[in-house]
Formats: structure tokens, C-alpha cells, sequence
């Protein structure tokens, strides 16, 4: 998804939009403009020569619901050990009674061993994406992305692996991620749920991406774009690790205006988030539904869709507030869509004060509905808390005016 290497705030604005509309889409990549922006090494690595570096801090300080409990999940997620590591467990599950856990130890102790994660390193190749197949061990979505020429997927993706040493992404779940909901309230998004074809619903408010918010906290964008990074990862590798895995990505334009998303911090964020997500998550989308749309957004749309592949076209679907998008969602987003979507309902949902929280986090389960508080985002607060408590770490509280 290539950003557009603009200055003015008229062509950034085109930009963002751009970036928002598609989200992990990907635009025709067929030229290099994304270079521009992309977050990654000055130079290139090759996968087979780099390693991870583990426990260091997520980021320094200056920069459709499984229904499965969060402690099953991060005890049973799959990982990235090799089969020679599950041979290894295999034979240490096979010793004498000398290996037994003494009969004196604790049940506290006992539970606290239980609860230890076993391995949330995820590396950028799973089985069955197609890199055990291919000579050049490139997964099928990086092919797809590039229309099937082998040199320019191998340069994107050797791209790619760069990047993720650079940021320590394998193993990014595995460390303590303590601005979690700073974040959250920083760019309001969440999971939904799933739609009805199963996919994984991920809704964004783009208008309300409040700075005021993030200086408050003494967050970064650098800490929002890693936050992304963190939820994706987790998306994609413990909650839907299926490598063909799609997601319906809904952007509720509600409360946007030209102005204002003309902003320069704004635009900042956009450049940035474009580059990093269509270099990296290729090839994820099944449908985009653009919600409560402005008609700008619509002149936008036509300046900017020729360089849209015809695949991506056909993903996106532009929609005005009323019966017709309601009817829509309905549709497309099933037993899944939030009310808070709907057109009809409190109109205090169409403003949001910067500074101020976009939702309240939920404590309990039972308390889930589809929406900031579904029981997916419950899950992954959930595991996000457990990582924290391994580290002893705590959830860095939300400051707001």
C-alpha cells in the first residue's frame, strides 16, 4: 500500500485517507513510492543471518470471539518451535517418577507454573502459507502482493524480516506491553467479533485520534504504530493463525472533517502507518466498509482509486449514515455488529473531547458486548495483563483531563 510521496496538506490528507480506507489492504505495488515511508533498516539482511533478541522492553520509554478463557489460550497458542523442541518436550514427558513434582509443593506454586506462557515467539513464516514449498522460502501472500514476480516478492520480503529484527517482532507478544491501554484510548480501535463468514472484524475511528491524549500520557507515535504492531501480531498469531486468515475491517468516518484531518501530527501518523502495515501484513482484507462518510471522502476516492487494483476495488465499499448503511452492516458484520455503529442512537457518540477516554475498559466477561469491550478485546487485555504480571509489570493507568 504505497504512500504518496506529497507534502502539501491537501495531498497528505489524500494520503491518510488512503492508508485509513484500506488499513491492511494493499495498494498496486508495482512501483517503489512506498519506499518513501517504510519503517525499516537502512540495510537489508538476509532472513537466514539475523536472530532474536529477547526480553527487551516492548518500547523505551522515550519513544468473532474464540470463546476460549485467556489462560487456555496463552497455555495452548501455538508457537514457533521447531520439531526438534517438540521432541525434546516429548521426551521430557516420558521420564521417571524422579521428574514428578514433589507432593509437598504448593497449590499456589502449581498454579503459578501452569500459567507460565509456553511460546509466544512467532516468526514471519507458519506452516502452510507456502514458504516450505518455495525455493526461497516466500509465503504465497508475498507473491500475491507482487502479482507473482519472484524478485520484487523476494526484495519485499527480505524487506520484511529486516523489519522485524529491527523492532524484535517475533517475539513481541512475549514482552510486557504496559502502555496497552494508553494506546487504546490514543486511536480508538477494536475487534468485534466475527462476521458471518467468520472473519475477524476490526472497527477504527479515525477522527478521534486524540495527540492531546498522547502527550498527556507521555506516549509517542513511535509507542501507537509498535501498539499496532502488537495487536496485529496477536490478530494473526494466537487468536486466527490460519496463514490464508482474512479479516472485514470497518473505518467509522463519523465526526470527520477536512480540516481536521488535515492535521500535521495527524498526516505524521498516517505516512508512517501506511508504510509499516502494506509492507508487512500483505493480502489480509475481505471486505472494507467505510461507514458515516463524509462526501469528500468520496472525492477522495476517485482521485486516488486508479492506483487500486481491481481486487482491492471490489473490497471497498463507501457507505453514507442512514437505513441503507444500517441494513449494510447488518449484512456484512451479522450478530457481530455493535450498536454503536447504527446510525439511530445517542448522539454523544458523534463527538469525542481530546483528552478524554474513548471507552472504559470491562473487568469482567459477563460484561462483553460486540464492540470497544467484546469478548475478543477481553481476551487480549486478559493475555496482555498475564505477560505484564510475568514481568512484574502493571498497567500504566490512562491520564485524561
Amino acid at each position: 500500500m504505497p504512500p504518496l510521496a506529497a507534502q502539501s496538506s491537501s495531498a497528505g490528507l489524500l494520503l491518510v485517507v488512503t492508508a485509513l480506507l484500506t488499513d491492511c489492504l494493499n495498494l498496486a505495488s508495482a512501483n517503489k513510492a512506498h519506499d518513501v515511508y517504510r519503517i525499516s533498516p537502512s540495510a537489508v539482511h538476509s532472513r537466514r543471518g539475523w536472530h532474536n533478541r529477547r526480553n527487551l522492553p516492548f518500547i523505551s520509554s522515550s519513544a468473532a470471539s474464540s470463546l476460549v478463557g485467556w489462560e487456555e489460550l496463552v497455555l495452548n497458542t501455538r508457537g514457533g518451535s521447531t520439531v526438534e523442541e517438540e521432541t525434546t518436550a516429548s521426551e521430557v514427558g516420558e521420564g521417571t517418577s524422579d521428574d514428578i513434582v514433589p507432593s509437598d509443593e504448593t497449590d499456589e506454586e502449581t498454579d503459578e507454573a501452569e500459567a507460565q506462557p509456553r511460546n509466544l515467539t512467532f516468526t514471519a513464516t507458519s506452516p502452510d502459507d507456502g514458504s516450505a514449498e518455495d525455493p526461497d522460502g516466500i509465503p504465497a501472500r508475498w507473491f500475491d502482493m507482487k502479482k507473482g514476480d519472484r524478485e520484487e516478492a523476494n526484495e519485499a520480503f527480505e524487506t520484511h524480516l529486516a523489519w522485524r529484527e529491527e523492532f524484535n517482532v517475533d517475539t513481541m507478544l512475549e514482552r510486557p506491553h504496559p502502555k496497552f491501554d494508553v494506546c487504546k484510548q490514543m486511536a480508538p480501535h477494536y475487534f468485534a467479533g466475527r462476521d458471518p463468514h467468520n472473519n475477524i472484524i476490526f472497527v477504527q475511528r479515525p477522527a478521534h485520534v486524540d495527540f492531546e491524549l498522547m502527550r498527556m500520557n507521555n506516549a509517542t507515535i513511535e509507542d501507537l504504530l509498535l501498539h499496532y504492531v502488537y495487536v496485529i501480531q496477536y490478530c494473526w498469531n494466537i487468536m486466527e493463525p490460519a496463514p490464508d486468515a482474512i479479516m472485514t475491517n470497518v473505518l467509522d468516518m463519523r465526526g470527520s472533517s477536512f480540516r481536521q484531518m488535515s492535521n500535521s501530527e495527524y498526516i505524521e501518523f498516517g505516512k508512517r502507518f501506511v508504510s509499516m502495515m502494506s509492507a508487512n501484513y500483505p493480502g489480509r482484507s475481505y471486505k472494507t466498509l467505510i461507514i458515516n462518510a463524509p462526501t469528500w471522502i468520496n472525492v477522495l476516492y476517485k482521485i486516488f482509486k486508479p492506483m487500486l487494483r481491481e481486487s482491492t476495488r471490489q473490497k471497498i465499499i463507501i457507505l453514507k449514515a442512514g437505513e441503507e448503511q444500517d441494513t449494510a452492516l447488518k449484512f456484512y458484520l451479522g450478530d457481530a455488529l455493535p450498536d454503536d455503529l447504527l446510525s439511530a442512537g445517542d448522539s454523544k457518540k458523534d463527538k469525542k473531547d481530546m483528552g478524554t477516554r474513548y471507552y472504559v475498559p470491562v473487568e469482567e466477561q459477563e460484561q462483553c458486548t460486540p464492540g470497544p469491550n467484546s469478548e475478543v478485546e477481553f481476551e487480549m487485555r486478559e493475555f496482555c495483563k498475564q505477560q505484564l504480571a510475568l514481568y512484574n509489570e502493571t498497567m500504566i493507568e490512562v491520564n485524561t483531563i
